[in-house]
């Protein structure tokens, strides 16, 4: 009885907010754990449950394995973006269950906040669970990198019967496979992005995570990814079980990869730019695989997925395209910058920092971002910044040195006149926002240019 009061609450308040024009991502799941607080132990245990977790990439990630789910022809849905806490995830198996509380679909993505986790993990069947890495993140909220290592492993030891996909060329997310009872799937990336590429001056994890002695890199990828190796306890990067082997093209759009896929070599083009992409989908087909979907449809989801929201995501405005970018952290941030600077074409450049509790209130961080070079580049050709902690932005750039530019600011979070700048250009535009500032600017551009509201990224069925 308690299930189906508990369905039942969920589904009203859920009717109710989107009659006012709300996205109900939370509300309606508050409500109905106030009814059954255990109420995910009967809505998950008759669906396959993958869940998503880690500092970078999980949205993203979740794009990927919806292609590949959807290209299988597999009956699914996945949580709304920014609905990873135990709220969103129980609003979204009541959506998608009958009012006795019986899910409709197979199967089940969803993704969930790492420090969420650890509540979800209490009460949710789970399958696989794909941990994408772990890096530094909202410091006021998170703490340091450890706590959320550590949420994470405990999370995982609720779940023992779940295989666990890691990356193995994080230290810090591989260090899970000493201490959990799981099976176990590895991947990486082989190779450096970069041949030049050295630790950063910063970094999330310098010292091993068991003896704490300065770990050596045989190369680096990106922040402390790459192999790792500790010359005094042995702890060092594994060969994983899916590995990028090569990396043959990488522009703006995209890139193309060699990549052993638990011993198949394929030549696959990742249909979005960005190295951390390679790394989204490596981790994919790792998880893909662990669902037992056939590799040639992950192949074909890789290649054929488009961004997620407010990730990478493109919006045409006449004959140039105004591009998304969510950044939230460091690491993040830095390798967005990277991305633009392998970018040819004219563009104009925006910063959007805001420091609202889902951002962290703490915005030091941003010190640690990498910008160098990128104002290097004469293509790029105005830069802006706005957001609530706009003159942050624009003293952090200042003293990086921006050549020429005048630093432009748009003061009040005025997001109309941020689409008119970036309609106005006459060049493609990149606004590189932290999540409240995404959150609250995507809907102005979509209403203005065109595209969905958040909540209707949420598949209900076979994926439309």
């Amino acid at each position: 009885m308690r299930v189906f009061l508990s369905c039942l609450v969920c589904r009203i308040v859920t009717f109710v907010l989107h009659k006012l024009g709300r996205g109900a991502t939370s509300m309606p799941g508050k409500v109905a754990l106030k009814v059954k607080r255990n109420v995910l132990k009967d809505l998950s245990k008759n669906t396959k449950v993958i869940v998503v977790t880690g500092t970078n990439g999980k949205t993203t990630s979740c794009r990927i394995l919806e292609e590949g789910l959807k290209k299988a022809g597999k009956s699914y849905f996945i949580n709304k973006s920014g609905a990873n806490l135990i709220t969103g995830v129980t609003a979204s198996f009541i959506m998608n269950s009958t009012v006795t509380g019986k899910c409709k679909k197979d199967y089940a993505i969803i993704e969930c906040d790492e420090n969420a986790f650890k509540e979800v993990s209490r009460y949710i069947h789970c399958d696989v669970i794909l941990v994408t890495n772990v890096f530094r993140d909202q410091l006021d909220r998170y703490g340091e990198v450890t706590h959320t290592l550590n949420a994470i492993k405990e999370s995982v030891k609720n779940l023992p019967n779940a295989i666990v996909c890691l990356d193995a060329d994080c230290s810090l997310t591989y260090s899970m496979s000493k201490e959990i009872s799981n099976k176990i799937i590895t991947f990486g990336v082989n190779v450096p992005f970069d041949k030049n590429a050295k630790a950063p001056e910063i970094s999330d994890a310098k010292y091993c995570i068991f003896c704490k002695h300065e770990y050596d890199y045989t190369y680096h990828t990106y922040g402390h990814l790459g192999g790792f190796v500790c010359n005094n306890c042995g702890y060092k990067r594994p060969q994983p079980d899916f590995a990028v082997e090569s990396v043959e093209e990488m522009k703006n759009d995209h890139s193309v990869v060699v990549a052993n896929l638990n011993g198949d070599r394929n030549i696959i083009k990742v249909n979005i730019g960005g190295a951390y992409n390679i790394y989204n989908a490596i981790g994919c087909a790792a998880a893909l695989t662990a669902l037992g979907i056939e590799q040639k449809i992950i192949i074909d989801a890789i290649e054929n997925f488009n961004g997620a929201f407010g990730r990478m995501e493109h919006f045409k405005a006449g004959n140039n395209t105004v591009n998304l970018i969510l950044v939230k952290n460091p690491a993040g941030f830095s390798q967005t910058m990277n991305f633009l600077k392998s970018i040819d074409d004219d563009f104009t450049l925006i910063l959007s920092l805001n420091d609202n509790a889902a951002d962290g209130r703490d915005i030091s961080w941003i010190w640690d971002v990498d910008f160098s070079g990128i104002f290097d580049k004469p293509n790029v050709k105005e830069l802006y910044v706005t957001g609530k902690r706009c003159y942050d932005m624009a003293v952090r750039v200042k003293y990086e040195g921006v050549g020429n530019r005048e630093i432009k600011i748009i003061e009040n979070e005025d997001y109309n006149k941020l689409v008119d700048v970036a309609t106005s250009q006459g060049r493609d535009v990149y606004i590189v926002p932290t999540y409240t500032s995404m959150m609250t600017m995507r809907p102005v551009i979509a209403k203005r240019l065109g595209g969905k509201d958040f909540w209707e990224f949420e598949v209900f069925g076979i994926a439309s």
